[in-house]
């Protein structure tokens, strides 16, 4: 994958863990809802002015946002790896429910 997908799709993940919608995001750093999407989608790249401001709108440093380790796996492949791994363990499931549940949404 193209590092113009893989950056598109890490702003999208961390847009969507923030709950902002394209349209807010994009007017917090000054872009219309149109040109964000279309670096979502990996069809444009952002400047180094967008990248500072997109780090600074999501409250998060550019490493995190290059981090692309997770961004190729599917949800369904995510979901089955995890319920393998939760079917043997119940103690990971119970610590599993606790972190969910404390996470802010």
């Amino acid at each position: 994958m193209s590092i113009k997908k893989n950056l598109g799709n890490r702003i999208r993940e961390i847009r969507i863990s923030r709950s902002l919608t394209q349209e807010a995001l994009a007017e917090k750093v000054n872009l219309s809802a149109k040109s964000l999407s279309q670096m979502e989608l990996g069809n444009n790249f952002v400047s180094a002015e967008t990248l500072d401001e997109l780090c600074s709108a999501l409250n998060i440093t550019p490493n995190v946002l290059f981090d692309f380790k997770y961004s190729n796996v599917s949800e369904e492949m995510s979901l089955e790896e995890i319920n393998k791994r939760l079917k043997n363990n119940p103690t990971l499931l119970k610590t599993i429910y606790r972190i969910v549940m404390a996470l802010d949404y």
